[in-house]
């Protein structure tokens, strides 16, 4: 069941639907100094420390649209129960309302029982890398939860290249009914043919 939380939907988790009051669009440059004054210097090292590539700049590629995500395996965590390699459920993401002139996105993704959503994040990135932060609300059974959750990848006309997707735990409510990883623990999950299709 603790398989079934994070990330991709990752499975599991995501957060807080909009950006806080104090780190504003206006704040936020797409650069790393920015993503840790989002995301805390702690979230970003544990983010590096799952092997998570974050995409820096203030120029991204418009990633708009929905994205097919299978299969997805676990690539890495530090959950001790996981096994790297395990299968997730297939993933769907799709992006909007994006302006690069504030670099805000909105998110909203689907996969085996756990939809996320995410208002007013973040997205940086050059060229055709990007990298889309958000803080979530995700719910399994009936206790949600706040996460942090990371997307990463190089868009293509026809998709994302070398999608990853990196959950951590940010307040299990406690987790009485036992379906979410701890807090403080995280995830990072992949596409393992290396693509996901724009749907």
């Amino acid at each position: 069941m603790k398989r079934c939380i994070l990330l991709l939907s990752i499975l599991a988790l995501t957060f807080g639907c909009s950006s806080d009051d104090d780190n504003g669009s206006n704040e936020f440059d797409g650069s790393l100094e920015s993503i840790e004054n989002f995301f805390t210097p702690e979230l970003v090292a544990a983010l590096e420390d799952l092997g998570f590539n974050i995409n820096t700049g203030n120029t991204p590629p418009d990633v708009e649209g929905e994205y097919f995500i299978s299969p997805v395996i676990l690539t890495a965590s530090n959950v001790p129960s996981d096994n790297i390699g395990a299968v997730f459920a297939d993933y769907t993401a799709s992006f909007s309302n994006q302006n690069n002139g504030s670099l805000t996105i909105d998110f909203m993704g689907e996969g085996g029982n756990q939809s996320d959503i995410g208002n007013g994040s973040f997205v940086a990135g050059d060229g055709n890398e990007f990298t889309v932060l958000l803080k979530l609300t995700s719910q399994i059974g009936s206790i949600p939860v706040d996460t942090a959750f990371a997307i990463s990848g190089t868009l293509t006309e026809d998709g994302i290249e070398n999608l990853q997707n990196a959950v951590l735990m940010l307040d299990d409510k406690g987790d009485p009914e036992g379906v979410y990883i701890e807090n403080n623990q995280g995830r990072l999950l992949s596409d393992s043919d290396g693509f996901s299709p724009r749907q």
